[in-house]
């Protein structure tokens, strides 16, 4: 059999190429995969809530599919480590899946739930979420919490575009909340 040497062979068809992930330099604050106390002792939270990039999502809310359709993976990367580097962006000209992709992976990424099992164990209710036991969550984290729901709220009251009511919202963002 002859060979034909101007014939090209690919050897692995399905092999993916994406970027090298860096690590942030000694001189960056994370935010991504730090506790909510660390944020605040660097300076990462303004009125309580980090610098996260739901305020580029607020156009978005009325997007079909929002917080279920995954946006580039290699792009949501390389935003992580671009915030991680403490690099300041403009979020409002991403595409919105990713921006809900990156928001979502902060909150995944959190080394401790929202709500702490202490306080997880007296919620008798859904209705307790709304009520004062909630009261005795560490100031952080009842910040979070508080600006987490209403943001949710803005968004399931889009439900009739975005097909996110409050159920689907649950689901995504509950994990997140109590891990």
């Amino acid at each position: 059999m002859q060979s034909d040497s101007s014939a090209v062979r690919i050897r692995k068809h399905n092999a993916k190429i994406s970027p090298e992930p860096t690590v942030p330099g000694p001189d960056t604050s994370p935010v991504f995969g730090v506790t909510l106390e660390r944020l605040r002792e660097d300076g990462q939270l303004v009125c309580g809530v980090p610098h996260i990039p739901s305020p580029a999502l607020t156009p978005g809310v009325q997007q079909r599919g929002l917080f279920r359709l995954s946006g580039s993976v290699v792009r949501t990367r390389q935003l992580r480590l671009m915030w991680d580097r403490g690099e300041r962006m403009d979020l409002v000209e991403e595409d919105v899946s990713i921006v809900a992709s990156l928001l979502k992976l902060f909150f995944r990424e959190l080394p401790s739930p929202i709500i702490p099992e202490p306080q997880r164990k007296d919620l008798d209710a859904v209705d307790d979420i709304e009520s004062k036991k909630l009261s005795s969550l560490p100031v952080d984290n009842h910040s979070i919490l508080s600006y987490l729901l209403h943001f949710l709220s803005r968004v399931a009251s889009h439900s009739q575009s975005n097909h996110m009511p409050v159920e689907n919202l649950a689901t995504v963002f509950g994990p997140c909340i109590f891990q």
